[in-house]
């Protein structure tokens, strides 16, 4: 039996400026003003990571790989686009078939984790750090791991077509085994298997060190390791 509300209807109606008090304005203005500083410091912090900072010190300016939410990987991509900020998100082709009809689509090669170019200062890890959705920047309490520039471009050679051929992997790798990261983002490192997915193209789940703190990458190529 559906239930019946009565009452009497009140007319909302917010507000305007010329009714609040003068405490009430204060408070209001405060608010405001302390909202607009931390978005104006935000922005000038990202600031100093963008494309223009690398154009002045090209030389000084690295790649560092993020670690973002899950599923947050392209809006990360696009708001750091939009303010100018350099950013790498490596992708590949997918395919699924809805009601008949095959549908391709894209998803991230390493998902939580993206790659920005930026000249290294305070201001600018602290602006990527405050970026919605943004968790971490990969590194530890000794510095941030730094992406060579020969292997950024040795994986976006591999990853540009979308297609990513079909590579021979060390099928003795299991879990709890230590391995060399040899390609990738990630080259260089070391990184504990937890789990093998094995299928045509060969995942694991891995937990790299980076300077004493540890990451999670849930699909690592097996062919991008070598057992230790």
């Amino acid at each position: 039996m559906q239930r019946k509300i009565t009452g009497r209807k009140i007319n909302y109606r917010p507000m305007i400026e010329a009714e609040l008090s003068h405490l009430e304005k204060l408070r209001a203005y405060q608010r405001s003003t302390r909202a607009d500083r931390i978005a104006r410091i935000a922005a000038d912090r990202l600031r100093s990571a963008s494309k223009e900072m690398c154009e002045r010190k090209p030389k000084m300016a690295n790649w560092y790989c993020l670690r973002v939410e899950s599923g947050k990987e392209f809006i990360v991509e696009k708001y750091l686009e939009a303010a100018n900020v350099e950013a790498f998100m490596p992708s590949e082709k997918i395919f699924r078939v809805h009601k008949g009809t095959r549908i391709e689509g894209s998803r991230p090669f390493f998902p939580s984790y993206m790659l920005v170019r930026f000249v290294p200062s305070g201001d600018a890890f602290q602006g990527l750090k405050n970026v919605k959705h943004v968790i971490d920047i990969v590194g530890g309490p000794n510095g941030y791991h730094v992406v060579r520039n020969e292997d950024i471009e040795r994986f976006k050679a591999l990853t540009s077509s979308g297609d990513i051929p079909y590579v021979k992997t060390d099928k003795s790798m299991k879990e709890g085994d230590i391995a060399e990261i040899t390609f990738g983002p990630f080259s260089g490192l070391s990184c504990l298997i937890v789990a093998v997915k094995w299928c045509r193209q060969a995942q694991a789940r891995v937990k790299i060190d980076v300077f004493g703190k540890r990451f999670d990458v849930e699909s690592m190529p097996l062919a991008f390791l070598k057992k230790s």
